[in-house]
C-alpha cells in the first residue's frame, strides 16, 4: 500500500500543478515559538527533551487522526496518508529548475535570484559557482523528495511528516548554538544518514557507477554528519562533473544550463531506480 501511495502522490505532483502554496508550516513555527516561550527557561528544555516535546504533540495528533480515520474506513485512512505525504514533500526540484531556467532565458535577474535562493542550501557564497548550485540541487532533492519517501516506507505518514518537521527546525536553528539547536542537528543527521546512503547508491545506478563510488570514497570524517558530503560527492561523481581546473573556456551559461539538465535527469533516473527497487521489495513481501 505504501508504494501505491507514493506512486499516486508523485503522479499528482507531476500532473496536477504546484502545491507549494498549500505546504505552509507557519503554524508549526508559531506553535514551536509559543512552546519555547512557555518552557524555554526550564532546565530540561535546552536539549533532547525540549525537541521531543516539540515534535510529540503534532505527531501524536497525526497518529490519532490516522487511527480514527482507519476505524471509519480504510479508504479514508489511505486518502489521509496520501494527503500527508503530499504535504510533507518540499518544493518540486523539477519545478524550481524550470522556473530558474525560464528566468535566465528571460534575463529576469530578480526572479532568477529569488528562485536560486530556494535552491541553494547555503545562502552565503558565490551564486555563479556551478558546482555549488548543482550540489544544492542534489541536496534539495534528498530533503524534499527522497528522504520523505524513505521515511514514509519506514514509518508511514508519520515518518514523512516527522522528517518534514525536522527539516523546518533544522533550517531555523542552523546558525544558532545551544543544546536545543544541537539536538535538532543531531536528529536531522540521524534521520538523514540511511536515506543519504541509499540516494548515493541510486546515483551510482542511475549515473556513472565508478564515478559515484569514487566520489563517495573521498568523503571523510564522522559518518553521522557527513551525509551531505556523501550525497554531493556521489552525485557529482555519477554526473562525471568536471573539477574547476578541468573546465575549459567554453563553460558559459549554456554549459551551465546543460549541467542543470544533466543533474535533473540523474535525479529522475535515480527516482525510477528507487521505485523499481521498492516495487520488487513490495512484490516479494506480498509473495512471502
Amino acid at each position: 500500500m505504501n508504494l501505491i501511495t507514493v506512486l499516486i502522490a508523485l503522479a499528482i505532483e507531476t500532473y496536477f500543478g504546484d502545491f507549494d502554496k498549500y505546504r505552509n508550516l507557519n503554524w508549526f513555527e508559531r506553535y514551536s515559538d509559543w512552546l519555547e516561550s512557555r518552557a524555554g527557561r526550564a532546565a530540561y528544555w535546552d536539549g533532547v527533551v525540549g525537541l521531543l516535546i516539540t515534535l510529540f504533540i503534532p505527531l501524536f495528533l497525526l497518529g490519532l487522526a490516522i487511527y480514527l480515520s482507519g476505524k471509519v474506513h480504510f479508504i479514508l485512512s489511505f486518502i489521509f496518508s496520501l494527503l500527508v505525504l503530499i504535504y510533507s514533500f518540499g518544493p518540486a526540484v523539477n519545478s524550481l529548475l524550470d522556473k530558474y531556467i525560464d528566468a535566465l532565458a528571460a534575463n529576469d535577474d530578480g526572479l532568477s535570484r529569488a528562485v536560486l535562493k530556494q535552491i541553494l542550501v547555503d545562502a552565503d557564497g558565490d551564486e555563479t559557482d556551478q558546482e555549488r548550485v548543482i550540489s544544492s540541487i542534489m541536496l534539495r532533492a534528498h530533503e524534499y523528495l527522497f528522504a520523505i519517501i524513505f521515511w514514509f516506507f519506514i514509518l508511514g505518514a508519520m515518518g514523512a511528516f516527522l522528517y518534514c518537521l525536522v527539516i523546518n527546525l533544522s533550517g531555523r536553528y542552523k546558525a544558532i548554538h545551544g543544546g536545543y539547536a544541537d539536538a535538532v542537528r543531531d536528529l536531522h543527521d540521524l534521520l538523514m544518514w540511511p536515506s543519504a546512503r541509499l540516494l548515493a547508491l541510486g546515483f551510482a545506478l542511475g549515473g556513472n557507477l565508478i564515478g559515484a563510488f569514487e566520489g563517495w570514497e573521498k568523503v571523510s570524517g564522522n559518518t553521522l554528519n557527513s551525509s551531505s558530503e556523501v550525497i554531493t560527492a556521489s552525485g557529482l561523481g555519477a554526473l562525471q562533473y568536471p573539477l574547476e581546473d578541468e573546465k575549459g573556456p567554453d563553460d558559459d551559461g549554456d554549459t551551465f544550463l546543460a549541467w542543470f539538465n544533466e543533474a535533473l535527469a540523474l535525479i529522475n533516473r535515480t527516482l525510477i531506480v528507487w521505485l523499481i527497487v521498492l516495487g520488487v521489495m513490495t512484490i516479494v513481501g506480498w509473495i512471502s
